[in-house]
């Protein structure tokens, strides 16, 4: 039995401490749709994702998103 290792995704890291970084990875229309979702719900604009992304697996791309956390949401924590 040989284990492979995955692949490594360099993630850039968030830009503060107040600031997350959401990853959506799937086919293409599923992760548009997870997008269209989240901007719906008011969560978070559809252009303010990263452009799609290539994984190492066929036919899946990555999104990015980086949201800033008010300070009621850190204190929460």
């Amino acid at each position: 039995m040989t284990h492979s290792t995955p692949p490594v995704v360099q993630v850039p890291a968030a830009p503060g401490p107040d600031s997350i970084r959401i990853l959506v990875v799937g086919s293409p229309q599923a992760v548009e749709n997870f997008i269209y979702t989240q901007h719906r719900l008011g969560y978070a604009e559809a252009m303010t994702w990263s452009p799609p992304l290539p994984t190492p697996h066929p036919g899946q791309i990555l999104r990015i998103l980086t949201k800033r956390l008010s300070l009621s949401d850190l204190q929460d924590s």
